[in-house]
């Protein structure tokens, strides 16, 4: 019971999401091609909306984490 519940939910998000991104069944079945390609350019479209937040989250994240890393490296290497 419990797999049917977590299928039909699963089933429920998926359609949710293709739906908002504009996908129908029909176009899925009858068009895969295009339905290939506007994937496609939903991916590219969506990386290009966030490579500059990306960026300048990088900017603060890698030397932060360049820093733990380094603190983590010299405290475990100096036990005796």
């Amino acid at each position: 019971m419990g797999w049917v519940v977590r299928t039909l939910l699963l089933c429920f998000v998926v359609g949710l999401v293709l739906s908002f991104l504009d996908i129908n069944p029909a176009s899925i079945l009858t068009n895969s091609w295009a339905t290939i390609q506007d994937i496609a350019r939903l991916a590219a479209d969506m990386f290009h909306w966030a490579l500059p937040y990306i960026l300048i989250g990088a900017v603060i994240v890698v030397p932060l984490s360049v820093i733990g890393a380094v603190m983590r490296w010299t405290r475990t290497r100096h036990r005796p």
